[in-house]
């Protein structure tokens, strides 16, 4: 597998919630491609996109939250060529004409069912004249475009082998074994070695202002003397989510198509590191492992589940990162994984909002806790309940267990926050 291919395609920054990110991208798209004064906007996205941006802040909006209004402001202002931090650039005027329009009804939203996990679809009219765009498979990916009708673009078929993300790369991910996955994290490019470095940086910038100030829940407000080690992961990634589900204007370095994913799957790593005095290039070395970690986890699982990737895959990732920083063997590290995801299974996503922090703070600690218990020689050694020991055949439990035992608990989250809006 293109290592470096892997890391451009799914490490990536974002701004603010990557969902309602996404939402603004297609609508961004919609209303260039339309070109003229945008009157109506019809949003149709699927159970998963709806509920990850049903309650999270949005940048550059003063607190405000929702799908609608990040169409509505992607559509009056939204620069494509921004990717998903489309919403970088809104002024306050923007935010004031894009709430006018969805206050006057003119916004309208619908779930889709039988449509994969990540897909948005946002078509505007106005002054007689129509555009589309929908997003499809990945957050960023254009599935297709129209004006008035004409079809101006149509994306190659994306073969859906596996949920949400089924791409060639992924289906190589899923034919390796943890040695693989350990053998390409020493194999980095000096590129691919400072770009995660620098994902670090950002990240640790983002916690360093939520442990600083009060945002969202306040997971991570701290008065910078925490002896204990676990508090400090707690703080930084508890912090970290604070300021992205609460609209702070400030990049983040994703994992696998999520923000929550990459503060997960970076921040605890470098945490351990710098209390390590570990060289950058054993951070890089162990950051590549966890995002290949929660990657592999992702392959089998689909981009959004039933369950808290967040928790489930990055931190996972963030215990076999951890674990090679402390000293692991390849098979310490995958007992890491594994007993992290025995301590997490049952934890669910329902949606993205500002409580997200503490399910992130609690999954960055108990990935420290599962490496420095496999390091001791704990941790799970043989079939525990639906935990198996090797990461392929928990893999597959993974998938079973989001896609079959799970597959309506989407839909019935969705009704029950219909039902308290």
């Amino acid at each position: 597998m293109n290592l470096d291919a892997f890391f451009r395609a799914e490490v990536k920054p974002a701004l603010g919630c990557t969902e309602p990110g996404a939402v603004a991208l297609a609508a961004a798209h919609a209303g260039r491609a339309h070109g003229g004064n945008i009157e109506r906007i019809k949003l149709t996205l699927s159970v998963n996109v709806y509920k990850n941006g049903r309650s999270v802040m949005l940048p550059h909006t003063g607190g405000l939250k929702g799908n609608r209004l990040a169409a509505a402001l992607g559509a009056l202002a939204g620069n494509p060529e921004r990717g998903l931090t489309v919403l970088q650039d809104m002024t306050p005027e923007t935010v004031t004409r894009a709430r006018a329009l969805v206050d006057s009804g003119a916004v309208e939203e619908h779930v889709a069912q039988d449509v994969p996990a990540v897909w948005i679809q946002v078509e505007v009219e106005g002054e007689g004249h129509s555009a589309l765009c929908r997003i499809s498979g990945r957050h960023d990916r254009v599935e297709r475009m129209e004006a008035d009708g004409t079809v101006l673009f149509e994306a190659a078929p994306l073969e859906e082998k596996t949920p949400g993300d089924s791409s060639e790369m992924y289906e190589e991910l899923k034919a390796m074994n943890f040695a693989d996955l350990w053998r390409m994290a020493g194999e980095l490019s000096p590129g691919a070695e400072s770009f995660l470095l620098e994902g670090a940086n950002m990240n640790m910038g983002v916690a360093d202002k939520g442990m600083k100030a009060v945002w969202g829940m306040g997971v991570g407000l701290s008065d910078g003397n925490e002896s204990n080690i676990l508090d400090r992961i707690r703080h930084a990634t508890g912090g970290a989510s604070d300021v992205r589900m609460s609209g702070g204007d400030f990049p983040i370095m994703s994992s696998a198509g999520s923000g929550n994913h990459g503060i997960t799957a970076i921040i605890p790593v470098t945490v351990v590191a710098e209390s390590l005095g570990a060289p950058r290039r054993a951070l890089a070395e162990a950051l590549a492992l966890s995002h290949l970690v929660c990657g592999y986890l992702k392959a089998y699982t689909g981009r959004l589940t039933p369950i808290c990737g967040c928790s489930v895959a990055a931190g996972a990732g963030a215990a076999g990162g951890m674990a090679r920083l402390m000293g692991a063997n390849p098979e310490q590290a995958e007992r890491a994984v594994v007993t992290l995801v025995a301590s997490l299974l049952g934890m669910i996503c329902d949606g993205a909002k500002e409580t997200c922090s503490l399910k992130v703070a609690t999954a960055g600690c108990e990935a420290y806790s599962a490496a420095a218990l496999a390091l001791k020689g704990g941790g799970v050694h043989d079939v525990q309940g639906m935990v198996a020991p090797g990461i392929k055949e928990l893999g597959a439990i993974l998938a079973e267990f989001s896609q079959r035992i799970l597959a309506g608990a989407d839909t019935e989250m969705a009704h029950i926050m219909l039902q308290h809006h």
